[in-house]
């Protein structure tokens, strides 16, 4: 009997230890999935906080939004023989190669959308952090910059003159102006430089640049001051146009074009920049802007 019992306790001692030591040995697994899950909870939380805002707001919807202006050739304009009147030019097809780089460093398959409104609600978008990026050939001036970031300069052009082929002869100087009317896009740089540099000029300021061009062909104005990459386009559709002998002085003869980026996102211009020169290494700015320039010119010749 005594034999019996001790044989029993024996039994029942080696069970409990050996219900200890699973135990044991679960609890330590399990310890160790939770702590390998939280190590790449927390690692993923970093790669996420190392984003800047704009690329945040990026990689969580899928897509980039783009503010610009079309009507603005050959940077922007509406592409009239695509189903979607989508906009097209040298800034969308830059934007194209910035959303792929985005897609590489994101992760994720971004896609393009474009608020096409005017240039005063460009600017006023991406400063209020309402739009990812505005492309609308736009030049980084100092009071700009106090409310947005800018890229590197990606394009040079040079402010001119656009006159009725007629009265080209009467224009040699900035003087010959005098007394006469000169149609601008509104809130642009081209609009500060008639108002400042062309001394008795009345000034007409339009949403478009199409617009302003209007005002020219239709004798409402005498000229337009346009940088000479936009008056491609509408030289080559229409020869009654030209770019008239009359220079701005040198402080505002040339106008630089960059992008603009809600304030704060040093990564996301990083990131521009980049494509910015991996596009003018590879010839790509020249060559959009000679097809979108043809393109635009035939679509408004038509």
């Amino acid at each position: 009997m005594k034999t019996t019992v001790k044989r029993t306790l024996s039994l029942l001692l080696a069970a409990a230890s050996m219900a200890s030591v699973l135990t044991a040995c679960g609890s330590k697994d399990t310890s160790a999935a939770d702590t390998s899950a939280d190590t790449q909870a927390a690692s993923a939380s970093a790669d996420a906080s190392d984003l800047g805002p704009v690329l945040t707001r990026i990689k969580e919807s899928g897509e980039m939004v783009i503010a610009t202006a079309s009507g603005y050739m050959p940077y922007e304009f509406v592409d009239i023989s695509s189903a979607n009147q989508d906009v097209i030019g040298v800034d969308m097809a830059l934007g194209d190669k910035i959303i792929e780089k985005l897609s590489d460093k994101l992760g994720v398959e971004v896609k393009k959308k474009v608020e096409d409104t005017t240039f005063t609600a460009n600017l006023a978008a991406v400063a209020a952090d309402q739009v990812d990026i505005m492309l609308a050939g736009m030049s980084p001036t100092e009071e700009r910059k106090q409310n947005m970031d800018f890229s590197d300069v990606y394009l040079k052009a040079e402010q001119r003159i656009m006159v009725r082929k007629a009265d080209a002869d009467s224009y040699k100087d900035i003087d010959s102006f005098n007394g006469k009317t000169i149609a601008v896009q509104k809130n642009t740089t081209q609009e500060k430089i008639a108002q400042g540099s062309m001394p008795g000029v009345s000034v007409t300021s339009m949403e478009k640049i199409p617009l302003a061009v209007l005002e020219l062909t239709t004798n409402k104005a005498d000229g337009v001051v346009i940088e000479s990459t936009v008056a491609q386009p509408y030289l080559i559709a229409n020869p009654d146009l030209v770019l008239c002998d009359a220079e701005f002085p040198e402080d505002v003869r040339y106008k630089d074009t960059a992008i603009a980026v809600p304030k704060g996102n040093e990564d996301f211009l990083e990131l521009i920049n980049e494509t910015i020169k991996e596009c003018q290494n590879a010839g790509l700015i020249d060559q959009w802007i000679d097809e979108y320039s043809s393109i635009a010119a035939e679509q408004n010749a038509g």
